[in-house]
């Protein structure tokens, strides 16, 4: 099962390199004339495989070959389903946008996750796992489910022609909180309570709090993505959100903080990654509970650079320094017995200079100062990302252990 393990790892790191590379297209077609290119497919497809083909194949690869004692042949299946349902929206996205052909991806897709959820809750419940564990998987798997709400919303706009802006705007973030807060956020601490439990530590009485605070956060919390319906009943309900938010990052700083990290990691280079990640998810968690307050949240929903930043922030800040700082600390990046460090220092680097410049630009906009220089710098760093995505991939292509396995899987 390593030797597969192994093959969905790589697989992940070439996803990357795809995402990335459409992320330089978007940006190229901002700095540059390019009339062959449309701005909302590519965009679309960035998006779509950016969350199925990399961030979300990931989560699911690691759930299933660490958290389950036992993979099953059915997980390789449902996983192929996975990418090919991926890449089909990522390839075809910036030729046709939504056309029957790509929605039929997408809908394959959902299916495809579905069918992911309801394997990987059965046996994860069969489990003698830590409670809180459960916990977590099972609510990361649930708001992977909810997120398909999303989409069907959208689904029903396009279907009946309305023209409800405000469903469309409730579609869309439905569908993104239930994945940045619920599935990605939820995914990546089962993964980091089942690896503190495999490295026989304990589940501290603060870990415990944390995790079941921060389950139960994730649907009143959805309500702060809705504050423009102006209902007293929302606002109560996202204030109630918020509460279970802030409890969850307390215990979040207790767990952090007695942990002992530099005795956990044997890798510099990934303790260095995961302080990156748990700093990502404070400040995320801190952004959403500010969101209440209707001048920064008009601020953050109306401010294009802010939204994306905040994004990216989740997606590469986050749970993308989590995953590398997973491999890393797994030994899936060592050549001769050294580790490979300077392709995670670029991206690293790329992800960083994205964040600072989505940030510095919303500000000049809020501003009404923003300048043109900040499109030419995103661009600049959109290739710097591109280039790290691809020397991570071709790291792992020349590591001990892949070409140990790859030797294995053709004897």
């Amino acid at each position: 099962m390593m030797s597969k393990k192994y093959f969905w790892v790589g697989l992940c790191l070439v996803n990357l390199c795809i995402v990335a590379l459409l992320g330089v297209t978007l940006r190229s077609k901002i700095v540059f004339s390019i009339p062959m290119i449309d701005y909302r497919q590519v965009l679309s497809a960035h998006s779509h495989f950016a969350f199925g083909g990399w961030v979300g194949l990931s989560l699911m690869t690691l759930l299933v070959f660490d958290v389950l004692p036992v993979v099953h042949k059915k997980y390789i299946w449902i996983l192929a389903s996975i990418e090919v349902s991926s890449l089909g929206m990522g390839l075809l996205f910036p030729f046709f946008g939504y056309a029957p052909l790509t929605v039929t991806f997408s809908s394959l897709y959902i299916v495809a996750s579905f069918v992911f959820a309801w394997m990987f809750l059965k046996d994860l419940l069969k489990t003698s796992i830590h409670n809180s564990v459960k916990l977590l998987g099972v609510s990361a798997i649930a708001s992977m489910v909810l997120s398909s709400l999303g989409p069907l919303g959208l689904s029903y706009i396009l279907l009946s022609g309305s023209g409800n802006s405000l469903l469309y705007r409730d579609s869309i973030y439905t569908f993104l909180h239930f994945q940045y807060n619920g599935f990605f956020t939820l995914s990546v601490f089962t993964l980091v309570l089942n690896d503190v439990i495999k490295k026989n530590y304990i589940i501290s009485v603060n870990a415990k709090r944390f995790a079941l605070f921060l389950s139960i956060s994730v649907l009143p919390s959805l309500f702060l993505s809705m504050l423009w319906h102006n209902s007293t009943i929302l606002y109560i309900i996202a204030g109630i959100g918020c509460i279970f938010i802030l409890i969850s990052l307390f215990y979040f700083l207790k767990f952090i903080l007695e942990f002992p990290w530099d005795d956990f990691y044997d890798k510099p280079l990934a303790l260095n990654m995961w302080k990156l990640a748990a700093f990502s998810f404070g400040l995320k968690m801190a952004l959403n509970v500010g969101t209440i307050f209707p001048t920064l949240g008009n601020a953050i929903y109306g401010n294009r650079p802010v939204i994306i930043g905040f994004l990216h922030l989740v997606f590469l800040g986050f749970v993308s320094f989590f995953i590398l700082s997973s491999l890393v600390e797994n030994n899936f990046f060592k050549r001769k017995n050294k580790q490979i460090k300077f392709p995670f220092f670029l991206f690293g680097f790329g992800i960083i200079a994205n964040e600072s410049l989505l940030m510095l630009q919303g500000l000049e906009i809020l501003f009404k100062t923003n300048s043109s220089l900040y499109s030419w710098l995103l661009w600049g760093v959109s290739i710097i990302l591109l280039l790290g995505a691809l020397s991570i991939m071709l790291s792992y292509l020349t590591t001990d252990k892949y070409n140990t396995q790859k030797k294995m899987a053709v004897l």
